[in-house]
């Protein structure tokens, strides 16, 4: 009887570890789909604010600065890589 509850036990740990994978996994695909989502928001949002729609809170304005200052940069090296594939081409 004490092997059979020997081997009881360790399933019973093996079927709780298993659901705690589960578990981390379900919750990493949440958080994943939680930054999209909250990125998505965040685009939409500031579309809104360059369109006038929308007002920036005070305590938000250094982020959007911050954005705009970034936005800047891509567009430039973006720019800068079209005219350097036209070069090549």
């Amino acid at each position: 009887m004490a092997f059979r509850d020997f081997l009881v036990g360790i399933r019973d740990r093996i079927v709780q570890r298993s659901l705690i994978g589960k578990e981390k996994l379900d919750a990493a695909f949440a958080r994943r789909e939680l930054d999209h989502r909250l990125q998505d928001l965040g685009e939409r949002y500031y579309t809104l604010v360059r369109q006038g729609v929308a007002s920036v809170p005070d305590d938000l304005r250094s982020l959007l600065t911050e954005v705009d200052v970034l936005a800047t940069q891509v567009q430039s090296l973006r720019d800068q890589v079209r005219r350097l594939e036209e070069e090549t081409a």
